[in-house]
């Protein structure tokens, strides 16, 4: 993939990306890669390409007044640090090999401003000394292990001209509007090369993107006029396309679907697959040929199950004829994705949890226990959780067995289907805190209580108050109480780190109770992942306080995120929504000691 642009000079420079084969280790870097400067004895053609092509600046301190030189510092990064061995960088690129003197490496003399000084490996660009004595010139090669290398080129590829800011004599010298214009600055090379119609951009080989969608789930586009026609016949898509022609081409029906544009072209204005006219023939199969042409298919979130599963099929399945050919396991109708996927073995077995269940069944309660079950079915997917379920539930709802026998006074209480049920109630309200989702929606049965109560879990845990623990404390404090302070309403308490909420009664951290987002710094205007007809929504709107200590250890965005959100919910325009929001925290700083006749002054 490369892209050519030009400098102010005029003259073209190209950004190329190459993929290798075979990956480049960091061991093996310094056989194409060097930041050295190379043997004038040995080789000296190489020396002289080097010093006169490759050497940065210098700047820094030698040189400040260079102008790569920007708030005191190298916009470039130079002077590079010194180090004996190439390692792997924290930024997709290699720390190149770049020997201090002192460890045998070279160093040459360059003059600066009318001075002679001595450079080292420091300020040498890291060229490919094959290319360099190809072509003699400027050229930075390097080694990457980032998409940041692919998102730099693709910039190239769509940002254009460079922008230019040039003035116009005008009478009326104070209209700015009218005296300055913005435009694309493009020179006579660029302009002489896109008129001979040069490449400017190119990416090989093809890649063809393929749709990836559940039957009858491909993306419509329609107008009131069709919109009846396009329910009734919805385009084709490549993956319909895909199953037209295994039912109808042989050669078609041999292949996997990410194989398909090596093959076939995608005519975009009738929707089909139509086999290339040119290229490598294809032994055995007349009138087939063969590109270099890649297919890519659209990524799915597992979360995303049946959709999921489906592009796990078509990434192992050859030459299916429909979506129902895809359910089909040796004449076996699956009922979905995921059962055909199964009975493929496509999936990892469940036995890794199995054995982390059974070891926690030994060394620990029921409660941890009932925890390490809900973490692995809403975070770790496993195939089968409804048999991990049937297989350890006993051991899940002992001590709601051995609490129903307290209560009761009747120890030969055995376990029932009621009990299992309580159980699973309070897994799916552990799976509801930890990822928001309700059992059904990670492969497991649902629990026989109603959609209200269950959306409602966290709307009952500020209510369930330890009556026995706090009546002392409501004696001696409710005659304290003012007014307003004297009702039952609900106190939300959080805090900023885990530690800090541990000590609150009822606490959690702002992050986990609100939802928060975790890439704060780069939202403009951050909002939290909380809806009104969440549990966390229905509480937030109930509430009369919010507690937040710690705040001071709170990026600010936490708290604008928290301030738009409950405009939102609240219906209220006011800041926070109307709520009332105690900031707790470590507010205290250092301040300059000022007279006060200053500050009367000032």
């Amino acid at each position: 993939m490369y892209s050519v642009e030009w400098q102010k000079r005029g003259l073209p420079h190209a950004h190329i990306l190459i993929w290798l084969l075979n990956k480049l280790h960091s061991n093996e870097v310094d056989d194409i890669i060097s930041a050295e400067i190379p043997d004038p004895v040995t080789d000296p053609r190489l020396h002289d390409i080097v010093t006169t092509q490759m050497v940065h600046g210098p700047c820094g301190a030698l040189n400040p007044l260079s102008p790569c030189m920007a708030d005191g510092k190298c916009t470039k990064r130079y002077p590079r640090p010194l180090v004996a061995e190439t390692v792997t960088g924290n930024d997709g690129y290699p720390v190149y090999r770049r020997r201090s003197k002192e460890d045998n490496g070279r160093t040459i003399k360059v003059k600066v401003q009318n001075q002679e000084i001595e450079i080292g490996n420091e300020f040498i660009v890291p060229y490919c000394p094959l290319l360099s004595r190809i072509f003699e010139t400027h050229a930075n090669v390097e080694s990457c292990h980032s998409a940041k290398s692919i998102k730099y080129l693709c910039k190239y590829v769509t940002k254009g001209s460079d922008m230019a800011v040039f003035g116009i004599a005008s009478e009326n010298a104070n209209d700015e509007i009218s005296n300055f214009q913005m435009g694309r600055y493009v020179s006579t090379n660029e302009a002489l090369w896109r008129l001979l119609s040069f490449q400017i951009h190119e990416r090989y080989p093809t890649v063809v993107h393929l749709a990836v969608h559940l039957e009858n789930g491909q993306r419509v586009y329609f107008t009131e006029a069709n919109a009846a026609q396009r329910a009734e016949r919805p385009p084709s898509t490549t993956l319909t396309s895909f199953f037209a022609m295994c039912e109808a081409d042989p050669f078609a029906a041999t292949l996997m679907y990410v194989e398909m544009p090596k093959y076939y072209t995608w005519n975009q204005s009738t929707k089909k697959f139509q086999r290339r006219k040119q290229g490598t023939p294809v032994p055995d199969w007349p009138q087939v040929f063969s590109t270099d042409a890649l297919g890519r298919m659209y990524t799915v979130h597992p979360r995303n199950d049946e959709c999921f599963y489906l592009r796990l099929l078509l990434v192992n399945v050859r030459g299916p004829k429909s979506f129902a050919h895809l359910k089909t396991v040796n004449g076996h109708q699956c009922q979905t994705y995921r059962e055909a996927c199964q009975l493929l073995g496509l999936l990892e077995n469940d036995s890794h949890w199995d054995l982390t269940l059974a070891d926690s069944v030994v060394s620990s309660n029921a409660y941890q226990i009932r925890t390490l079950f809900a973490i692995i079915i809403t975070t770790c997917f496993p195939s089968q959780p409804i048999q991990l379920w049937n297989k350890y539930k006993d051991a899940i709802c002992e001590d709601i067995l051995h609490r129903l026998r307290i209560q009761t006074n009747n120890p030969d209480i055995q376990i029932t289907d009621e009990i299992y049920n309580e159980g699973l109630i309070l897994i799916e309200d552990q799976c509801l805190t930890i990822a928001n989702k309700l059992l059904i929606e990670v492969g497991m049965i649902a629990p026989n209580r109603s959609m209200h109560d269950s959306f409602n879990q966290e709307l009952n845990r500020e209510l369930q108050y330890n009556v026995d623990t706090l009546q002392e404390f409501v004696r001696n404090n409710v005659p304290l109480l003012n007014e307003q302070q004297n009702k039952c309403d609900i106190a939300l308490a959080l805090a900023s780190s885990g530690i800090a909420a541990t000590l609150l009664d009822g606490g959690r951290t702002a992050h986990s109770a609100l939802k928060l987002p975790l890439n704060l710094n780069t939202i403009d205007t951050p909002t939290c992942n909380i809806s009104r007809s969440s549990a966390m929504g229905k509480l937030l709107m109930q509430c009369k306080l919010i507690v937040w200590d710690e705040c001071t250890m709170a990026h600010k965005k936490s708290l604008e995120a928290l301030n738009f959100t409950l405009k939102d919910l609240r219906r209220n325009n006011n800041i926070f929504g109307g709520l009332m929001i105690l900031l707790a925290g470590d507010f205290r700083q250092t301040l300059p000691v000022v007279p006060v006749e200053r500050l009367q002054m000032n």
